[in-house]
């Protein structure tokens, strides 16, 4: 979705204004917000009022209770200081209402937090069809707030789909005009990025051609359904591109042979993949084997050029074993670069995975 920032204060490249929306939308907490100080009042409770509170997006997909409590309160305290050094402000009604509201629900605060809305901004080089000022993207995803729900990571969307989005962003003829397989696909968060650079590609196209296919796919059955309701959210670009689907897949059937009744076999043969790609799906030493052959298995048909993957460097001998078994079979490069999950979607520093390395790296087969 393409986002119109309609307050008059927010005409130029990202300011603070803008981050403290990109903030509050993507659940980061008060403590690691910047309140815009330089700005007036009478700018920052506009912004707050119209951008924040009463912004049609963010009503449809609000973050979750708790965090709006925690994020008014906060707010509400920067404007009372604010307020006192200027004549003729007053803090809408609308705002005092909102945080009332909040606090006198009942929100359990030693309770696990509930799963969430999340609204990511960013900016591509050239807007996606867009003649609004800003030309900034949206992707909105209901994501749980743990680490681990369900005995799955995969309800949350981690760092290394954050760096290695801002890669193929910035890389983005890797992706062009080719199917895309998805190993992992977690939230759907690295599936819309896709869409949406396959949609900008059909807008500067003179003679339109269909969409080429993204493959998404998962072990985990409830992974797989909250990632098809992501990426149908109406807000997304990919509500309505033609090509998505969506497939179970386990990496442990790769291993089987003969081939003729290898379940990964025939999924990629009926797939014809232009690149393969994958986010924090090497955490597990038992997962390597099957990993590599999955890989090996892709890249063995002609489509395939490449398979790019961005692993959090949570464990070093994890790492260093799947990139050992990796070169066993295939070609292993480590893609310099200096992307973060700020680089394009001014993400929290100080959250989870925070100080941890992210390194992405490009599989082909041997020549």
């Amino acid at each position: 979705m393409s986002m119109t920032f309609t307050s008059d204060v927010c005409y130029e490249n990202d300011n603070e204004l803008l981050v403290l929306l990109k903030g509050y939308s993507a659940l980061i907490p008060p403590l690691h917000l910047k309140f815009p100080l330089h700005c007036s009042f009478i700018e920052v409770h506009a912004f707050l009022l119209h951008q924040v509170l009463l912004d049609p997006h963010l009503e449809q997909y609000p973050p979750s209770g708790r965090y709006q409590q925690s994020f008014w309160k906060w707010a509400i305290g920067h404007l009372e200081r604010m307020n006192k050094d200027e004549e003729d402000s007053e803090i809408d009604t609308r705002i005092y209402g909102r945080y009332l509201s909040l606090i006198s629900g009942l929100i359990d605060p030693s309770s696990p937090p509930p799963d969430s809305y999340m609204t990511y901004y960013w900016k591509p080089s050239s807007p996606l069809g867009s003649a609004n000022r800003n030309g900034h993207e949206s992707i909105t995803l209901l994501e749980s707030r743990t680490t681990i729900e369900s005995g799955t990571t995969g309800l949350r969307t981690w760092s290394a789909s954050f760096v290695l989005a801002s890669y193929l962003i910035a890389n983005a003829e890797m992706i062009r005009d080719k199917t895309v397989l998805e190993l992992g696909c977690g939230t759907g968060f690295l599936g819309i990025i896709m869409v949406t650079i396959q949609k900008y590609n059909e807008c500067h196209q003179s003679h339109r051609q269909p969409l080429p296919a993204v493959l998404l796919t998962d072990v985990n059955a409830g992974v797989l359904s909250r990632c098809r309701d992501n990426v149908q959210l109406r807000c997304n670009r990919s509500s309505n591109h033609p090509n998505i689907f969506f497939s179970t897949l386990d990496w442990f059937d790769a291993l089987s042979l003969p081939l003729s009744e290898n379940a990964v076999a025939a999924f990629l043969s009926k797939a014809r993949v232009g690149i393969v790609i994958g986010a924090d799906i090497v955490f597990d030493p038992s997962l390597v084997p099957p990993l590599v052959a999955t890989l090996r298995l892709a890249l063995s048909f002609p489509s395939t050029r490449m398979a790019v993957v961005a692993l959090t460097v949570r464990n070093e001998r994890t790492l260093a074993h799947f990139l050992t078994e990796a070169a066993k079979e295939l070609c292993v490069e480590e893609v310099p670069h200096a992307f973060t999950s700020a680089t394009y979607f001014d993400l929290d520093t100080a959250g989870v995975d925070a100080g941890l390395d992210v390194k992405i790296f490009k599989f082909t087969l041997v020549s």
